[in-house]
C-alpha cells in the first residue's frame, strides 16, 4: 500500500494518457498548456496567483509561445487532460492538484514563517513534458515559475533588461529537464532564509524618484522588485529618501506597499539611534526633556505600530562614518532598544548594523580576539561594540567596496576584514544570529562612476560566501540572512548582483558556472550552452578576474601597499586627497602627480619599475581581453550581442584608463627631466590626450546602451548640459561624472597646471616677494592689456608709473599699496599689502593645533587642511602682515595679504580682532576649492626678549563655509554636511549658529 501510494501521482499521468488514447477524435492538441487552480490557496493569494499567471504566460509569448491558461479544481486534471494534449504543460501549484512526486517536507534549520521551498517534478519526455510547479509560500510559487522559465533560457539580468530568448517549442521541452546554475532539485531549498537586495534610498541611484515620489511613474520601481524577486530575493525594496514632498512620497509609499502584498515580500522596521548623514536625522534626541529610556520605548513602540507584519527589527547607532558615541552608552541604548522590541514582539530577529569604519577605538572593550590591526591596545572598533550585546541580538555585518574577508583591505581606516569573519565565527559559535551584507559597488570616486568595470567583484562576493559557508544554519551555524548593497547596475555593474542573486540561494555554486549563467546570450538556441562563444568567455572573464584579484587586492606598488595599484584607476575627489594627507585615509589615493616631482631618484626609479610597469602590463592585457571578446561578436544571435558589448566596453575602458594615467605620469616625469620644453613632454601629452578622446568615444557607445534615461544617470546640475532635474538630495546622480569624464578631465588638467607652472592669469598687477627682509626690491609685473595706465600708491610716500619695474623701500615697514589703473577706459582698481620686516615667522604646514572645540577628528583634518601661514612684523611700527600660501612659499599675492594693529609688550604681542579668508587648497591640484571666513580672531604671540612663540589664536569659524567646503571638497550635499559638522563641533544641526567658537595654538618658526 504504501509502495502505491509514493507512485500514485505518476500512476495518474499514466491514466491520464491511457484516457486520452482511448478518445483521440474527442482531444484539442495545444503547444504550450498552463494549468493551474481554480483560485489562490486563501483569499489574498487570489491576486497573487492571477499575477504569477500573467507573469508566465507573457514570458512564453516573449520567448515565441502563446500559452493557453486552463483553471481547474483538485481532482479535475484528469478530465482536462482528456480534453487537451500539448507538447509542454505547465502545472501550477501542482501541490494543490494533487499531482506532485516531490513532497517538501519539514527541515529544522527554517523558520515556518519563512519557508520559501518550491519543487519542479517533471514527467513526460521531450514530445510531451509535463512540468509540474509546487512551493510553500507565495513568493515560492514566483520562485518556482521563474526557474521554469531560467530553464527556457531566461535570464533576469537588469530590472529592466531581461534576456528572453525566442527559443523553438521542441527546444522548449527539451531546456525544461535541463537544471541551470541554481542546482538539479526537484526540491530547491534556500541556504539564506532573507536574501535580497539594499539599494540605498538615499544614494543618487537611476530609479530613486519612482521609489519616492508619486509624480513619477512607479513602474521602475515595480520593477525593481519584481527583479528581486526573479533573482529570489524576499524582501521589499521600499521607499526611497528623494526630495518629494511629504503627500507625494506618502502616496507612493502607500501605492509601493499595495505591491509588496501582492507579491508576498516581506519588510523590516527599525530605529537609527544617532544617524546624521545623507539626509537622515536621528530617532533619540538627547537634548530632549523626555529621558533617554522613554523616548527609545516610545519610538520602538511607533516604528512596530508602523510596520504590524515586520519580520525584523533594525538597530542603527553612530552618528556618521568619521564619529562616534560614548561605548558604555551606546551599548546601554542598543540594548534598551531590542529589548524593547523583543517585549512587544518576541518573535522579531535584532538585526545591529556593523558598518565597517575602523581606527575608532572605545574605551570599555576588547577586541573578542578578533584584532582589526587598527590599534595596539586589544581595543574593539566603535562598530564592531554590536558583537558586545545581548547575545540575542542578531549581527548585521557590513563591508565595503571589493575587498573579501581576507587579505588586505586598506579602505575605511581598516587593514583587513579578516577581523569581521573572525567576529562572525565567534558569534556563531555563541548562537548570535549573523547577516551578511557586502557591496556590489561603491560608485563616487570608486568604481562605476569612472567607469572601470570589475568582474572582481564577482570572485571577492563569492569568495566570501566560501568562507562563511560553514556558518550557515544548513551547516549548524547561525548565519541567516544575505543582502547586496547596490549603487548603480550600468557597466556590467547588474553582474555581481546576478551572481549573489544565486549564491544566496544556493552557497555551493562554483564561479564558473555563475560565469556560465551571465554567457548563456552568446549561444544559439540550437547550441544552448555548448557553443565555443560561451566558452572563451567564461575563459576571459576568468583570467581577467585573476588578474584583478591579484594586481587591485594583493599586490603592492612602489610604496608597499597591498592593492594600491588599483588607485590608478579609481578616481579623485578632493576629500579622498584631502583624507590621504590628513591621516584619515578612507580609501587609498594614487601619488598626485605634483608628488612625483619631489620623489628621490631611488623612489622614482621604483615608481616607474613597478607602477607604470603595471599600468602598461595592466592595460595592454584589458586590451587583448576586449580583442578576444570583439572576435566573437559575428557567431553570436543578435538578441546575445547587447550582452557581450557590455563587457568589451568594460574592458576597452579599462585599458583606456590605464594607458591614459601612464602617459598623464610619464608626461610628468618628462617635466621633471627637463622642465616644460622636454622633448618627451609633447609626445606624453599628445598619447594621453588621444586615450581621453577614446574613451569619451566608448564612454558615449556604452550611455546609448543605458537602461534608464540618460537624465537619471546624469542629472544633477554639475554643468550647464547636466542641469536636468534631480529628484535626490545629492546635487549629482550615479553617472553625472562618468558622462562628464570628470575623472579624467581632472587629471588631464592637473598635469596641464604642473606644464603651465600655475601660471597667474595675466590680469592683474603682481609685486614679490610679497614679505622679504628689509632692502629686497619689490619686483612690478603689470598685466597684458590694452593701454593701461595710471599710478600706484607704494604706501611709503611714493608713487610709481606703469613703466616701473621695481620699487625699494628705504625702511623696514608694512606698507598698504593702493591705486587706480585704467585699461582701454574700463577702471581697474589695485589695493594690497608689502612688507619688508625683520622679524618673519612662518606657521609650516600641520602647525596649526586646534585646542578647542576638542575633537580628534576636527584636529587632524584641520591640521592638514590649515595651509601654511607667513608673518610680518614691524615691532617699531605696531604692524604686522599675515597671509596664507596655500601654493608654497612666496606664491601668495600682495592682495591676499591683511594688515594688523599690534600691541606690542615685554612678554607678548597681540593683534586683534580681525577677520581672515582661510583659502583651502584641493590637495591634488593646489587650486583654492573653498575659503573658510575667520571673524573677530585675536592673535597672541608670547615674548621673551627676541624669542618668540608660541601663539594663540581665537575667534569664529563661519558655518556656512565649513558646510560649503565639505559640499565642494567632500561630495556631501549641504544637509549631511551641517549634519557631519554638527556631530563634530558640537551644535544642533536643527538651528546651526552662524559661527562656532575655536582656539588653536600655531606652531612658529623664525624665517631666516
Amino acid at each position: 500500500m504504501k509502495a502505491l501510494a509514493a507512485h500514485a501521482p505518476r500512476l495518474l499521468v499514466v491514466l491520464v494518457a491511457l484516457a486520452l488514447a482511448s478518445c483521440e477524435d474527442k482531444k484539442t492538441t495545444v503547444p504550450v498548456l498552463v494549468v493551474a487552480p481554480v483560485s489562490g490557496s486563501d483569499e489574498g493569494d487570489a491576486v497573487a496567483l492571477e499575477d504569477a499567471l500573467a507573469i508566465l504566460g507573457d514570458t512564453l509569448m516573449a520567448m515565441g509561445h502563446e500559452a493557453r491558461v486552463e483553471r481547474v479544481a483538485a481532482g479535475e486534471y484528469t478530465q482536462l487532460a482528456a480534453r487537451l494534449a500539448a507538447t509542454l504543460t505547465i502545472v501550477v501549484d501542482a501541490d494543490r492538484l494533487g499531482l506532485v512526486t516531490s513532497t517538501i517536507g519539514p527541515v529544522a534549520d527554517l523558520d515556518a514563517r519563512f519557508d520559501d521551498r518550491f519543487a519542479i517534478d517533471l514527467d513526460g519526455d521531450d514530445e510531451a513534458r509535463v512540468v509540474m510547479l509546487s512551493s510553500r509560500s507565495r513568493l515560492a510559487r514566483f520562485y518556482a515559475i521563474y526557474e521554469l522559465l531560467r530553464r527556457f533560457g531566461a535570464r533576469y539580468y537588469h530590472p529592466e533588461e531581461a534576456y528572453l530568448p525566442r527559443v523553438p517549442l521542441a527546444e522548449l521541452t527539451r531546456r525544461a529537464a535541463l537544471p541551470t546554475a541554481l542546482g538539479d532539485g526537484p526540491i530547491f531549498t534556500p541556504d539564506f532564509v532573507h536574501r535580497s537586495y539594499s539599494f540605498h534610498g538615499a544614494h543618487p541611484l537611476e530609479h530613486l524618484e519612482a521609489f519616492s515620489d508619486r509624480r513619477h511613474p512607479i513602474d521602475e520601481a515595480l520593477r525593481v522588485n519584481d527583479w528581486i524577486i526573479q533573482n529570489r530575493g524576499d524582501l521589499f525594496r521600499g521607499a526611497g529618501r528623494g526630495i518629494a514632498r511629504g503627500a507625494d512620497r506618502s502616496e507612493r509609499v502607500a501605492e509601493l506597499e499595495a505591491f509588496r502584498l501582492r507579491r508576498g515580500l516581506r519588510r523590516g522596521a527599525g530605529i537609527t539611534l544617532h544617524n546624521q548623514q545623507q539626509g537622515a536625522s536621528a530617532d533619540i534626541d538627547r537634548n530632549s526633556d523626555e529621558p533617554i529610556p522613554d523616548q527609545i520605548q516610545r519610538v520602538v513602540a511607533e516604528a512596530l505600530g508602523r510596520v504590524e507584519d515586520a519580520y525584523n527589527f533594525g538597530i542603527h547607532f553612530g552618528p556618521t562614518e568619521l564619529t562616534t558615541t560614548p561605548d558604555l552608552e551606546t551599548i546601554e541604548w542598543i540594548e534598551l532598544a531590542g529589548n524593547a522590541a523583543l517585549a512587544l514582539r518576541p518573535d522579531l530577529q535584532i538585526e545591529i548594523n556593523d558598518h565597517t569604519t575602523g581606527s575608532q577605538p572605545v574605551e570599555h572593550f576588547d577586541d573578542l580576539g578578533c584584532p582589526p590591526g587598527t590599534n595596539d591596545d586589544g581595543k574593539s572598533d566603535y562598530y564592531d561594540l554590536a558583537f558586545h550585546t545581548d547575545p540575542r541580538f542578531g549581527v548585521k555585518v557590513h563591508t565595503v567596496m571589493f575587498h573579501p574577508l581576507e587579505g588586505p583591505a586598506g579602505v575605511y581606516q581598516q587593514e583587513s576584514f579578516a577581523h569581521k569573519l573572525c567576529l562572525m565565527q565567534k558569534a556563531s559559535a555563541q548562537g548570535r544570529p549573523l547577516v551578511w551584507f557586502p557591496e556590489g559597488a561603491y560608485w563616487l570616486s570608486w568604481d562605476n562612476a569612472i567607469p572601470v568595470y570589475l568582474p572582481l567583484y564577482l570572485y571577492t562576493r563569492h569568495r566570501d560566501v566560501e568562507l562563511l559557508r560553514p556558518l550557515l544554519r544548513k551547516n549548524g551555524g547561525t548565519l541567516a540572512d544575505h543582502r547586496m548593497f547596490n549603487s548603480g547596475h550600468e557597466w556590467g555593474y547588474w553582474q555581481q548582483d546576478y551572481a549573489v542573486g544565486l549564491l544566496h540561494w544556493n552557497a555551493e555554486i562554483g564561479l564558473e558556472a555563475i560565469l556560465g549563467e551571465l554567457a548563456d546570450p552568446l549561444c544559439a538556441p540550437d547550441a544552448y550552452r555548448t557553443c565555443p562563444a560561451r566558452a572563451t568567455y567564461v575563459e576571459v572573464l576568468m583570467e581577467v578576474i585573476a588578474l584583478q584579484a591579484e594586481a587591485f587586492l594583493t599586490a603592492p606598488d612602489f610604496r608597499g601597499r597591498p592593492g594600491g595599484l588599483y588607485t590608478y584607476f579609481a578616481g579623485e575627489d578632493p576629500a579622498d586627497e584631502l583624507g590621504a594627507r590628513s591621516g584619515l585615509e578612507f580609501r587609498p589615493v594614487r601619488i598626485a602627480f605634483r608628488d612625483v616631482l619631489n620623489l628621490s631618484d631611488a623612489e622614482r626609479d621604483a615608481f616607474t619599475a613597478i607602477d607604470l610597469a603595471e599600468l602598461r602590463r595592466l592595460g595592454d592585457a584589458f586590451a587583448a581581453a576586449a580583442a578576444r571578446l570583439s572576435g566573437l561578436s559575428a557567431e553570436v544571435p543578435a538578441d546575445g550581442r547587447p550582452w557581450l558589448a557590455e563587457v568589451i566596453d568594460g574592458l576597452e575602458v579599462n585599458a583606456l584608463r590605464a594607458r591614459h594615467t601612464h602617459a598623464l605620469y610619464q608626461a610628468v616625469l618628462a617635466l621633471g627631466r627637463g622642465g616644460p620644453e622636454d622633448a618627451e613632454l609633447a609626445d606624453a601629452l599628445a598619447v594621453a590626450a588621444h586615450h581621453l578622446d577614446e574613451a569619451r568615444v566608448v564612454v558615449a557607445r556604452r550611455e546609448a546602451a543605458y537602461r534608464y534615461p540618460l537624465p537619471q544617470l546624469i542629472g544633477g546640475g554639475l554643468t550647464p548640459e547636466t542641469a536636468l532635474e534631480n529628484g535626490t538630495t545629492y546635487p549629482y546622480r550615479v553617472h553625472t561624472k562618468t558622462h562628464l569624464m570628470s575623472y579624467w578631465e581632472n587629471r588631464q588638467a592637473q598635469v596641464a597646471d604642473l606644464v603651465a607652472g600655475r601660471a597667474d592669469d595675466g590680469d592683474g598687477v603682481a609685486l614679490t616677494p610679497v614679505i622679504a627682509a628689509p632692502g629686497t626690491p619689490v619686483a612690478i609685473t603689470w598685466p597684458a592689456l590694452d593701454q593701461l595706465s595710471g599710478t600706484l600708491e607704494m604706501g611709503d610716500g611714493s608713487a610709481i608709473d606703469t613703466a616701473a619695474r621695481e620699487h625699494v623701500y628705504a625702511t623696514a615697514g608694512v606698507f598698504e599699496v593702493s591705486g587706480l589703473l585704467e585699461t582701454s577706459g574700463a577702471p581697474l582698481p589695485v589695493s594690497g599689502v608689502i612688507a619688508r620686516t625683520d622679524v618673519r615667522l612662518t606657521v609650516a604646514q600641520g602647525g596649526f593645533h586646534l585646542d578647542s572645540p576638542d575633537s580628534d577628528l576636527a584636529r587632524s583634518v584641520l591640521a592638514s587642511l590649515v595651509p601654511p601661514l607667513r608673518l610680518a612684523l614691524d615691532l617699531e611700527g605696531a604692524r604686522a602682515a599675515l597671509l596664507a600660501e596655500p601654493g608654497g612659499r612666496d606664491s601668495a599675492r600682495f592682495d591676499e595679504v591683511v594688515a594688523l594693529t599690534l600691541e606690542v609688550a615685554d612678554d607678548a604681542i597681540a593683534a586683534g580682532p580681525f577677520s581672515f579668508a582661510l583659502p583651502i587648497p584641493d590637495p591634488s591640484s593646489g587650486a583654492i576649492a573653498a575659503e573658510i571666513g575667520l571673524s573677530g580672531l585675536a592673535l597672541t604671540i608670547a615674548r621673551d626678549g627676541e624669542v618668540l612663540g608660541p601663539a594663540t589664536l581665537g575667534g569664529e569659524l563661519s558655518v556656512d563655509d565649513l558646510v560649503t567646503a565639505l559640499v565642494e571638497l567632500a561630495g556631501f550635499e549641504a544637509t549631511g554636511a551641517r549634519q557631519t559638522l554638527a556631530g563634530v563641533l558640537g551644535f544642533d544641526p536643527e538651528e546651526p549658529p552662524e559661527t562656532v567658537t575655536f582656539s588653536a595654538t600655531l606652531a612658529l618658526t623664525v624665517d631666516p
